[in-house]
């Protein structure tokens, strides 16, 4: 996988102060975004993977609970750039940046912290009634922006709107072009519009 010289160019990499972190969207392939996971953790560096406990039956009839990612093949890392361009290059070859084309340049995709943040604690709960959606399936100019101010998913910041699927208006955070996620339903005194 790696030698003890690559690990140390990737550690100096590490070891370097006054970088600016931010929320890259990254790319897997075969679906090993828990293996990259793992290893982001054990050079301490934050990634995150929304994943879903999942009931399976194996052969011997035997159930077993498995922890399976949300959304597949991308995981989604708190670096700055050198740092991931050489733990692409040392440790996980597998991994990919995510472009995406911005005023009329295509760019490295990167999620702003706000919006990182709501994703994660929506995504971060075990809830099964979560919906994933496909991201062009849902057109967030349709509904009003807000704020959860009580419940599970206090703090998370999206669009309310009706989604297929759905008898309610639920709350959405979308990552443009990888995927989106509506809540289950919220009491509407748990949400604050933001104006």
């Amino acid at each position: 996988m790696f030698n003890s010289q690559q690990s140390i160019d990737v550690n100096s990499h590490l070891e370097s102060e006054n970088k600016t972190l931010e929320w890259y969207v990254m790319r897997v392939t075969y679906q090993r975004e828990l293996i990259a996971k793992r290893r982001f953790d054990e050079l301490g560096i934050v990634s995150f993977v929304p994943t879903r406990l999942n009931r399976t039956r194996l052969s011997s009839g035997i159930n077993k609970l498995q922890r399976k990612a949300l959304v597949h093949n991308y995981i989604f890392v708190f670096s700055d750039r050198d740092t991931l361009d050489a733990i692409k290059q040392f440790e996980l070859p597998y991994l990919r940046y995510v472009m995406h084309v911005q005023d009329s340049v295509r760019q490295v995709m990167k999620v702003p912290l706000e919006q990182m943040r709501s994703f994660m604690l929506v995504t971060g709960t075990e809830d099964e009634r979560l919906m994933l959606l496909a991201p062009d399936s849902v057109d967030l100019r349709l509904g009003t922006r807000v704020r959860v101010i009580g419940g599970l998913f206090a703090g998370a910041e999206g669009v309310l709107i009706k989604v297929a699927g759905a008898r309610e208006r639920r709350v959405v955070v979308k990552i443009e072009g990888v995927t989106a996620v509506a809540t289950p339903k919220i009491d509407r005194e748990l949400l604050e519009e933001i104006k």
